[in-house]
């Protein structure tokens, strides 16, 4: 963020004014501890006010109820955290659970609705032979998709881990499946009692 010089020139002037909101500050008055609390608050503040919070960014199927939900757990979560008596403790976990499932359930829900919408969009693309949004949608149903790759092995066993060594033993691999004698007894095939149509195209 700070690459943008509009950005930066932002955080520069306002942590200047932070600053010197304390710089007058004599040492017999503020000690060590309350000057980096200070100088903590007016980094914080400073950052916030000129580049911004980061947005969390949800999944686009997720609907505001259900983001509601989830505030609500996150709340139950952080009473069930400072609780100190056992039955404070326990009832706060009681409402946890209820509200995880809760979450649980509509957001499985807001899901299958966003792949039922998408699936119809689809179709719909497909019939009317809108390639890009019958891609783009089949994109967004499969998700992201990553091949993984299996360790390639020497004879002994030991995991290659450089590309030519890989490509070293795949160059031998192939060597000695397809460069094979020829077979000692030939196959004894019995020629067809019927003779097969064969339709020739000129």
């Amino acid at each position: 963020m700070l690459a943008n010089k509009t950005k930066k020139l932002e955080f520069q002037i306002e942590l200047k004014n932070r600053f010197s909101t304390f710089q007058n500050a004599t040492e017999e008055t503020v000690t060590i501890e309350d000057h980096w609390q200070e100088i903590k608050k007016a980094l914080t503040t400073a950052c916030e006010t000129s580049v911004g919070l980061k947005n969390r960014k949800h999944q686009e199927w997720i609907s505001p109820e259900t983001l509601v939900k989830v505030e609500e757990r996150k709340n139950i979560k952080n009473i069930l955290i400072i609780s100190k008596t056992r039955s404070a403790k326990q009832s706060a976990s009681r409402e946890y659970t209820i509200a995880n499932k809760d979450v649980r359930n509509i957001a499985r829900k807001d899901k299958r609705v966003f792949v039922d919408k998408l699936t119809a969009e689809a179709e719909e693309a497909a019939r009317g032979n809108n390639i890009k949004t019958l891609y783009d949608n089949i994109k967004l149903l499969i998700g992201k998709y990553q091949k993984g790759s299996r360790p390639v092995k020497s004879k002994e066993g030991k995991t290659l881990n450089t590309h030519g060594e890989q490509m070293k033993r795949w160059v031998e691999h192939f060597k000695n499946v397809l460069n094979q004698d020829p077979p000692v007894n030939k196959a004894d095939i019995p020629p067809s009692e019927e003779l097969l149509a064969v339709d020739f195209i000129e």
